[in-house]
């Protein structure tokens, strides 16, 4: 795998192919990504969950986190994501300047509820959370989905949270 520095990164799609990069060394703790402002995570595999805490914790200056699951992954994209490990210490980017969170093909299983539930308590600047709920994929009912969330406290007192229906 290669994985070089990229300081002035400030838009990135990111689709984990290999658990590879959770153990490159390099990533660990070296690099700081400054200027990403908009993160797009597809979190389709396993590893993806804590691929975001690492980044979440590496762009300070993040505003926009798109998290989806691109249907055509096949087979691993029934389980994903299998844990949420939150960081040890909330990520500057959600003390200072996440303001958008859109999450496209939400389920509504328990480590996507918490990592949502994470995001809307710390991020203190979140103007908007558009979830994009997808009943069919994992048999979670909608109004389910968006009770769980909407009854989560919130740090943001101006954020907007929006539920629509993922149509296939």
């Amino acid at each position: 795998m290669y994985l070089m520095n990229m300081p002035n990164l400030r838009e990135a799609y990111v689709d984990v192919v290999s658990s590879d990069i959770l153990q490159y060394d390099g990533f660990d703790d070296g690099y700081v990504f400054n200027q990403l402002k908009h993160l797009n995570l597809c979190v389709c595999k396993e590893e993806s969950s804590n691929l975001l805490g690492q980044i979440l914790k590496d762009s300070p200056n993040l505003r926009i986190l798109d998290i989806s699951v691109v249907k055509d992954h096949g087979t691993d994209e029934r389980n994903g994501m299998v844990s949420w490990n939150q960081p040890n210490f909330v990520p500057e980017c959600l003390l200072s300047s996440l303001q958008t969170l859109l999450w496209s093909r939400y389920f509504g299983r328990q480590q996507d509820r918490d990592i949502a539930v994470y995001i809307l308590k710390n991020a203190c600047h979140l103007k908007t959370a558009t979830i994009l709920a997808d009943t069919d994929e994992h048999d979670v009912p909608n109004l389910q989905m968006i009770k769980e969330l909407a009854l989560s406290l919130r740090t943001s007192v101006i954020c907007q949270l929006v539920f629509v229906e993922y149509l296939n």
